[in-house]
């Protein structure tokens, strides 16, 4: 059951970044994904952008994690709007064959009843991760935040 939850919200998040893609990426072009990531392009740190408060995660080799200011949840544009960011750890996965879509990371935070499916795309063929929150009920409203890796030392 858990399994089918994880592929029906990958299904939709993916369709999500196939229609709109990643802001960097530039308006109207279309979204270009790996088809296959490794594990060894996946270890290290992954920094967010300025623009999305600055989030960043660690990814270790024996498939734990970390996170700090990380956003997971957006509650829309309004004057007012928040976002709501976990420092926290967990464990992560890769996903390479799921059919019909393209490779995504899993990260299932320690401590909370929650998932975050961020997929990957390339930018000048280098691999990112679009960790773009939506905002709730069901307004398509993205705040935007995408990942570069930085170090493939988890720790620096």
């Amino acid at each position: 059951m858990k399994s089918d939850i994880l592929r029906i919200s990958a299904s939709l998040a993916a369709a999500t970044v196939t229609a709109l893609g990643p802001s960097s990426c530039g308006a109207g072009k279309p979204v270009v994904t790996p088809k296959a990531v490794t594990h060894s392009e996946l270890v290290g740190r992954w920094d967010g952008e300025r623009q999305c408060g600055s989030p960043m995660f660690r990814l270790r080799d024996d498939y734990t994690f970390s996170s700090r200011d990380f956003p997971v949840e957006w509650d829309g544009p309004v004057p007012d709007s928040q976002v709501t960011r976990r420092s926290s750890e967990g464990k992560w996965h890769g996903v390479n064959k799921d059919p019909g879509l393209p490779p995504y990371l899993v990260l299932n935070f320690k401590n909370h009843n929650d998932i975050q499916i961020l997929h990957f795309f390339l930018e000048h063929k280098e691999l990112q991760i679009d960790g773009t929150v939506y905002a709730g009920g069901g307004d398509p409203y993205p705040y935007e935040c995408h990942y570069k890796r930085t170090s493939v030392d988890p720790e620096a």
